[in-house]
C-alpha cells in the first residue's frame, strides 16, 4: 500500500506500507522546481522486496550485531541472517513486514501511523513487540517527523532508524560527493570489519565538524580500504531533538535538509555497494549515488565491551520512544 502526503510547500512524501517505509520525497528547489530528495527503486512493484533497504524502517536492530548473536538475562539468541553479521535485523527484519496503516489529520499536520506486532522470537528477538512508525508532514511547517514506538512483554533489543537514500539533487543523475555535510560531532566509533571496536576522535578525514563536501577525503586509503566510503557511526556532541545536528546542502539547486533526533548517534553511509536495480534517476544504482544519515543508539551495544550503557535495550513494561526530524529548507 503506498499513501501520499503533500504539505503548502509542495512537499509530497510517499509512504509505503511494507516496512513502514518512505519510498520518495521531493521539494521545491531554488529554482521553483519540485523534484525527488531520495534515491528508490524505479519499479513500486519492485520497491518493497529491494536488497538495499530503500527508505525502509531498519530492526529490530538497525547496523550490525557481532556473529548474529547476543546475551539477554544470561539467555543467548541468535538473529536469523543472510550476513554473518545481523545486518539490519537479519531476513526478518521489519524492512520487510507488511505494516497496517491508518491515516489522520488536523490543522496542524497530515499523519500516517503504521503498526506492527512483532512475535517471540521472530528473527531470533525474545518478546511480543508491538510498535508504531508514525510520519507527520506538518502543514504550514516543512518538516516532516518520523517517531518511534514500541513496548514488549519481555526484555528484548530494539534500535530503529529510517534507511533513506538521500540525494538533494536525484534529477541531476550526478552522485552526492559535492553535497556539503555537517555534522555537530568530535568523535566516532572506529570500525573493522565492518563491527565498532572503540570510540575515538574524529580526525581530519572524518570529520565533518566543519562543513565539507562528502567527498573531499573519501578516497583516502585509509577509507577505501576499510569501507570502501564513509561507514561509520559519529556521536553527537549535543543529543537532543533541539540541537541541529545533521546539516546536508546542495549548492546547485538550494536545498537542504537538517535532521534533528533524540538519538545519540547517526550511521553516515555513502552507498558503498550497489544492488543492480534501476532506480528513479533512470539507471543503475552506481556507488556514492547517495548518503543514509541512520539516526540511532550504537550499532551493536549489546556485545560492545566499550559502551557501558546497554540503550538498545528495551526492557518488559518500558516504552521506546525515539524521533527524527527532516527539516526542508533552501540555502539562504
Amino acid at each position: 500500500m503506498y499513501i501520499t502526503l503533500k504539505n503548502d510547500f509542495n512537499t509530497e512524501v510517499i509512504l509505503c506500507s511494507i516496512g513502514a517505509s518512505i519510498y520518495d520525497i521531493k521539494t521545491i528547489d531554488k529554482f521553483g522546481n519540485i523534484s525527488s530528495i531520495l534515491v528508490t527503486a524505479k519499479d513500486k512493484e519492485y520497491f518493497p522486496k529491494a536488497n538495499s533497504y530503500f527508505g525502509k524502517t531498519i530492526g529490530r536492530t538497525g547496523g550490525r550485531i557481532a556473529s548474529s548473536k547476543f546475551e539477554l538475562n544470561g539467555k543467548c539468541y541468535e538473529i536469523i541472517s543472510n550476513d554473518p553479521n545481523g545486518l539490519h535485523g537479519g531476513i526478518e527484519s521489519l524492512a520487510m513486514k507488511d505494516f497496517n496503516a491508518s491515516t489522520f489529520e488536523n490543522d496542524l499536520y497530515h499523519e500516517v501511523k503504521f503498526s506492527y506486532l512483532s512475535k517471540d522470537l521472530e528473527g531470533g528477538y525474545p518478546g511480543n513487540l508491538n510498535l508504531e512508525v508514525i510520519y507527520r508532514l506538518y502543514k504550514k511547517i516543512n518538516k516532516l517527523e518520523l517517531i518511534y514506538n514500541g513496548t514488549t512483554d519481555q526484555d528484548t533489543l530494539l534500535n530503529l532508524s529510517n534507511h533513506a537514500y538521500i540525494n538533494l539533487n536525484v534529477e541531476s543523475k550526478n552522485n552526492v560527493l559535492s553535497h556539503n555535510l555537517y555534522l555537530n560531532s568530535s568523535k566516532m566509533e572506529k570500525i573493522e570489519k565492518l563491527l565498532p571496536k572503540e570510540i575515538v576522535d574524529c580526525d581530519e578525514i572524518y570529520s565533518f565538524k566543519n562543513k565539507h563536501s562528502v567527498g573531499k577525503y573519501i578516497n583516502e586509503e585509509e577509507i577505501i580500504n576499510n569501507t570502501n566510503g564513509y561507514d561509520f557511526p559519529y556521536i553527537f556532541d549535543n543529543v537532543g531533538e533541539e540541537y541541529e545536528n545533521i546539516v546536508l546542502e546542495c549548492i546547485e539547486n538550494g536545498k537542504r535538509l537538517t535532521i534533528n533526533t533524540s538519538y545519540p548517534v547517526v550511521v553516515v553511509y555513502t552507498c558503498n555497494y550497489c544492488e543492480d536495480v534501476v532506480v528513479n534517476s533512470d539507471r543503475k544504482l552506481s556507488k556514492y549515488d547517495a548518503i543514509c544519515l541512520e539516526c540511532m543508539y550504537h550499532p551493536n551495544t549489546i556485545n560492545s565491551d566499550f559502551l557501558s550503557l546497554k540503550h538498545d535495550i528495551l526492557h518488559k513494561n518500558e516504552v521506546y520512544n525515539e524521533k527524527i526530524i527532516y527539516n526542508f529548507e533552501l540555502i539562504k
